[in-house]
């Protein structure tokens, strides 16, 4: 059962960095935590790695991780992941020898405490059925179908990293259009069956909590209601669906929208003293 708090939404540029000790995923290197369900270890997390950062194995993790690129430049067992790379490991897949010679700083969520044990052994049919050894994103063609009429002010084009054929749970990007914004200036919410959990990459998006920019990040448990949401130039951000099939549910009643939102986040207490600190970008000019 998922028991992380709703979050909804922090900029990871407000979280402190810190290290991360022996015996979990990428010892030595650096994390924020995004968010973490207290009773099963799963967790989402951004993670810095130095420059000249190296670790020799055979080792795994328990837990399913996967992984985007943001910055930098990670190397795993031969492959290169550049910016905008993406993997998805299974739990107990091997890792033989890992590095990141420029430094790197990727988004990594995993499916159970990311608890790293030695060795290697071999693997179940599954975990080689599930496994994405590498994406690159920028080779993949925006599928701009769009698959629900009550969106389509946003224009909304998506690249799927990843489904899952049993669960339907997805990763995928989402990008929305420039100067969209519900018609009339309002718009019904929308909720979901599963867990919608959202990282911000490029551009800003606005929605009844404030004005998201990149770095921004929720975690929205099933059944909250949301939106309706705008751009002002666009925006692009990584999704995962988590613990079940997307479906989209539609309220009757339509809320107001505002391009320049307050920051009204919906916090944990843990978190709760950063929604009198909203975070603005700096200039663009």
């Amino acid at each position: 059962m998922m028991n992380r708090p709703h979050i909804e939404f922090v900029q990871a540029q407000m979280l402190p960095w810190r290290r991360i000790g022996a015996g979990l995923a990428r010892p030595d290197a650096e994390y924020k935590m995004l968010s973490r369900d207290p009773d099963t270890g799963a967790c989402s997390a951004l993670i810095r790695f130095p420059p000249s950062w190296h670790r020799e194995g055979p080792e795994h993790l328990a837990a399913a991780e996967e992984f985007y690129v943001l910055d930098g430049q990670f190397h795993m067992d031969g492959t290169t992941y550049d910016a905008d790379c993406y993997a998805f490991l299974p739990a107990l897949w091997p890792r033989h020898t890992m590095s990141s010679t420029t430094g790197c700083t990727m988004l990594a969520f995993y499916d159970r405490e990311p608890a790293l044990r030695a060795g290697a052994f071999g693997l179940v049919e599954e975990a080689h059925r599930r496994v994405i050894p590498k994406i690159d994103a920028t080779k993949l063609p925006w599928d701009m179908t769009l698959n629900d009429p009550k969106l389509r002010h946003l224009g909304i084009s998506r690249k799927n990293l990843r489904t899952n054929p049993d669960t339907g749970e997805r990763t995928l990007l989402s990008l929305i259009l420039p100067q969209s914004a519900p018609e009339q200036g309002k718009g019904p919410q929308e909720m979901h069956p599963c867990v919608e959990e959202a990282f911000v990459l490029a551009g800003a998006l606005s929605g009844p909590q404030g004005t998201m920019y990149p770095g921004a990040y929720f975690w929205r448990p099933a059944g909250i209601p949301h939106g309706p949401f705008g751009a002002h130039w666009g925006a692009v951000t990584l999704i995962r669906f988590v613990g079940g099939h997307h479906v989209n549910e539609w309220s009757t009643q339509e809320i107001a929208f505002d391009m320049r939102p307050s920051y009204r986040p919906i916090l944990p207490p843990h978190l709760a003293h950063l929604a009198n600190e909203p975070w603005t970008p700096p200039p663009s000019y």
